[in-house]
């Protein structure tokens, strides 16, 4: 299991940290946009949610791999 965790430590680094969490705000704000312009409410919603956990995902990843790994 270390083995594992070490290999996805040096695969998940800041600038991929930078990358979810600049996905996740495109998400958030472009894509939701988007769909509110398009009257699609339920896939705005979604795209939302999607977005938020981009950008909460990438961070708490990273911490993660920074402080316990």
């Amino acid at each position: 299991m270390g083995k594992v965790l070490d290999t996805i430590k040096g695969m998940y680094s800041f600038y991929t940290m930078v990358l979810l969490v600049g996905c996740g705000f495109f998400t958030f704000y472009v894509d939701q946009k988007i769909m509110l312009k398009k009257d699609l409410k339920k896939e705005a919603k979604v795209t939302k949610v999607v977005g938020l956990i981009y950008i909460i995902g990438g961070i708490l990843s990273y911490l993660i791999f920074a402080i316990f790994v």
